[in-house]
């Protein structure tokens, strides 16, 4: 990243427990099912906050105000359940939060919102196809992620490549194509100058769900405000293991 023409780089590192509990499948094949987030961990190193840890699972109170920040924010979400209907391709297609959890997260401060939640829930679903596939064949699935400056849309070429011969389940190649589009109005503008990336995922076709998933994201950004230019390159990998 650079700002006001100094170079500085920063590492993130989230990892997210989540817990799902299946208690109906629908006539139609949905899945209804109860979503907990048992733990959230956060590490940084560097960039403008500077250096910082958060678990939720720490008895201990984080000192960092950056971590005392999350703290507020995961604390209102962590143990809380929520049903959610996933539809037999993986789709999530509706997420219900409960009162007591949004009166938790009305208190926030906008920090986290409903629409935050639900949008974190549908951001980890890998969509399949409706109908079987042969191995070369290819589908699209498309995410919309909200942001505070704008609205990315990841449009994903998911292709069978065949059965993994490591683990015996189903590979999945997966090539994104991403654009932003930044918020009318917003005193922040970001230009998306160049994005590359690609990943894979690993379908159990016994069990019938996804067994993991990993993807790399390159981004170069551009980020304009109050006259100073911000420029960015985010380099973003996501594994999801379900066990």
């Amino acid at each position: 990243m650079s700002f006001g023409g100094q170079k500085q780089s920063m590492q993130l590192k989230q990892t997210l427990d989540m817990d799902w509990k299946i208690n109906e499948i629908a006539s139609n094949g949905d899945a209804k099912m109860v979503q907990t987030i048992g733990r959230v961990q956060v590490e940084s190193d560097g960039g403008l906050v500077g250096g910082f840890k958060y678990d939720s699972s720490d008895s201990a109170a984080p000192t960092s105000p950056v971590a005392k920040s999350m703290a507020d924010v995961f604390s209102r979400i962590i143990n809380k359940p929520f049903a959610v209907t996933m539809q037999p391709t993986g789709k999530i297609g509706a997420v219900e939060v409960p009162e007591e959890l949004l009166s938790a997260l009305a208190g926030s401060g906008g920090a986290m919102s409903e629409d935050t939640l639900k949008q974190l829930m549908t951001q980890s679903a890998v969509t399949l196809p409706t109908e079987g596939i042969r191995k070369g064949e290819s589908w699209e699935n498309v995410q919309n992620v909200d942001m505070p400056v704008g609205v990315m849309t990841i449009n994903s070429k998911l292709t069978f490549n065949g059965i993994d011969a490591a683990t015996g389940f189903a590979e999945i190649q997966m090539q994104p194509t991403i654009t932003i589009k930044s918020k009318e109005g917003s005193p922040q503008q970001i230009t998306l100058k160049s994005a590359k990336g690609g990943g894979k995922v690993l379908f159990d076709q016994k069990a019938g769900r996804v067994a993991q998933s990993d993807v790399d994201l390159t981004m170069e950004l551009t980020i304009k405000q109050l006259g100073q230019q911000i420029d960015q390159i985010v380099e973003q990998k996501t594994v999801m293991k379900l066990q």
